[in-house]
């Protein structure tokens, strides 16, 4: 298969990247530069194997069981997204990338060097190795990933445990590990759309959607970049969620940590059993929550970057802070999950965590249930008497959700349809005055979200301006500087509630209110109204609408609407109501 030929089942949309066993794309510039070079000079490069599952993806797509770095490498490069030896691909060399280019796919590089003509021929005229494996099943693609890639240097100690493995424990670390990088996305992706959920930094630079220095990891300084691009995020939800459903801390050592991914070993057993008994969502949403307000608590106190490090371990250089992490969240969960606390002065919690690392008990290689209960105990003593008891608790609501609501902001690049942003119900004019027709606008998108795909939910935020104009604009009245999140301003709604002179329980009333008194055909109108939440973002507030996945169409007064993209469409043509109407059959 030519390079040309490949390029061509990118950008048609038929190369595909399941998730469930393949990592982020993690090669440097430099990496994909020595990939051209080798190209450009003839070289042969290693074999590509994707799989093929009609009966899954339909006729012509395919997986990409090995070799996704490669192609990526090289369909970046054709798209100009870096230079090489100081020149970028010609976009004239090649039709189909500069039809991409005109229709807005990617955006070109402004350079005045361009690779030669004939090394641009040569570059798609050369021939890639593929072997297309048909396969009827996920765990055999999984199988065959594994076999590749268990004594691959490239791949981390824990990304070799990840990669064999398909079992609920596996997935629970893999989707909430996601979570808190703020990479969440659907299982299987188009190989285009991987940038977006892939892993950039500051030396970097390749546009990549998650920041590393923006990540709880990096921020306060628990991990660094290299360990976060290798997957050491991983093995430390591994080791909380190991923690959690064996009811005592689990002894971390490399060892113990193959032992819990070795499905024939009793230890990995006893923890499928137990996580069966305590429930995979249910898990997953506690540690969420309780990284949410330990993050939220951390970010409101302390200055970035590596606020949290350089707290619990001043003045001693830049190494991460495992053991005091554990020690700290462990003892959050404690008291937010288990007491059902909630922390009543941020300000005394970071105060009595100063210096704790030298506290407490470390170990090079291997550390002890022991000592480790012996740490948590000790934080807790520390922090436990600025934890009230709360209605509603913080875990679940307000600040429990925070990391949710980040998710939420970066997932909608790829997945625009299901998520719709309001900075707010008041007009941005001079005088302040509700805006009568935002409610009616409001349950005709919330209709129309529910009506993007059968059993899938979306949701829609109150106090998020989308428009950079709206944000300055916002400022300029109301003196609330906005918390910029990928392209989105957080800019709240108490400044509304404020203006009107009204507490920000009576604004939120106001708008339950009026939706309800919406047209909304049954049972979303019910629905909806039992799925609203404030979400507590850094020192802001942010109203949240689950809308529910459903299996029939909904109505706005006895009419259908549907998104296309970020827009809300009225389906008035019979055949497209037809259609929408089968797809929930």
């Amino acid at each position: 298969m030519s390079i040309q030929e490949a390029y061509r089942l990118f950008r048609d949309d038929a190369l595909l990247v399941n998730r469930r066993y393949q990592r982020k794309l993690v090669w440097s510039v430099s990496e994909k530069q020595l990939l051209i070079d080798s190209i450009l000079d003839g070289y042969p490069i290693p074999l590509i194997l994707l799989a093929e599952r009609p009966e899954i993806h339909g006729s012509g797509k395919y997986e990409i069981i090995d070799g996704m770095q490669r192609l990526d490498a090289i369909f970046s490069f054709i798209e100009q997204k870096y230079d090489y030896n100081g020149m970028h691909f010609d976009l004239g060399q090649s039709a189909r990338a500069r039809q991409a280019a005109d229709a807005g796919s990617f955006e070109p590089a402004e350079t005045l060097f361009l690779l030669p003509a004939e090394k641009c021929a040569n570059l798609l005229d050369y021939q890639l190795a593929v072997t297309i494996y048909p396969t009827q099943t996920e765990q055999q693609i999984t199988n065959v990933f594994s076999r590749i890639n268990s004594n691959g240097r490239q791949l981390s100690v824990q990304e070799k445990r990840q990669a064999g493995m398909i079992n609920p424990f596996s997935e629970l670390v893999r989707t909430v590990a996601s979570s808190l990088r703020g990479d969440v996305s659907d299982d299987v992706l188009l190989l285009h759309n991987m940038p977006s959920i892939s892993i950039d930094s500051a030396r970097e630079k390749q546009q990549y959607g998650v920041k590393a220095e923006d990540t709880v990891w990096i921020r306060h300084g628990i991990l660094n970049v290299k360990q976060l691009r290798e997957g050491d995020d991983e093995q430390m939800v591994a080791d909380i969620a190991a923690s959690i459903l064996l009811g005592s801390p689990f002894p971390a050592s490399k060892e113990e940590f193959d032992d819990i991914y070795d499905a024939q070993s009793e230890k990995h057993k006893r923890i499928e059993r137990n996580l069966a008994a305590y429930g995979a969502r249910r898990l997953e949403e506690e540690i969420q929550s309780v990284f949410s307000v330990l993050a939220e608590v951390a970010d409101q106190q302390l200055p970035s970057p590596n606020g949290l490090r350089n707290l619990v371990r001043p003045g001693t250089g830049g190494n991460p802070i495992r053991t005091p992490f554990y020690a700290i969240f462990m003892s959050f969960f404690d008291l937010i999950v288990r007491q059902q606390k909630s922390p009543d002065d941020y300000e005394s919690i970071v105060s009595a965590l100063r210096g704790v690392s030298p506290r407490l008990k470390t170990a090079r290689h291997y550390t002890s249930a022991e000592d480790r209960v012996s740490n948590i105990d000790a934080v807790t003593g520390l922090i436990q008497r600025h934890f009230v008891a709360k209605v509603p608790p913080a875990f679940g609501h307000g600040p429990g959700l925070a990391l949710d609501f980040e998710n939420s902001l970066r997932r909608s690049r790829i997945e625009t349809s299901r998520y719709e942003f309001k900075q707010g119900l008041l007009r941005l004019d001079n005088k302040r005055e509700w805006d009568d027709l935002i409610f009616k606008r409001l349950a005709e998108t919330i209709c129309a979200i529910a009506n993007v795909q059968p059993g899938v939910e979306g949701y829609l935020f109150i106090g998020v301006a989308d428009k950079d104009a709206d944000a300055t604009r916002i400022q300029s009245l109301d003196g609330v500087e906005s918390v910029k999140v990928g392209r989105y301003h957080v800019v709240g709604i108490e400044r509304e509630a404020k203006s009107k002179g009204i507490p920000l329980e009576s604004y939120t009333q106001k708008f339950v209110t009026k939706i309800s008194q919406q047209p909304i055909s049954e049972p979303l109108a019910t629905q909806i109204l039992s799925g609203m939440d404030t979400i507590e973002y850094k020192g802001l507030s942010v109203l949240r609408v689950l809308i529910p996945g459903q299996s029939d169409v909904s109505y706005f007064d006895d009419r259908i609407f549907t998104r296309r993209g970020s827009s809300t469409e009225e389906i008035k043509d019979l055949k497209q109501v037809a259609a929408l109407v089968k797809s929930f059959g």
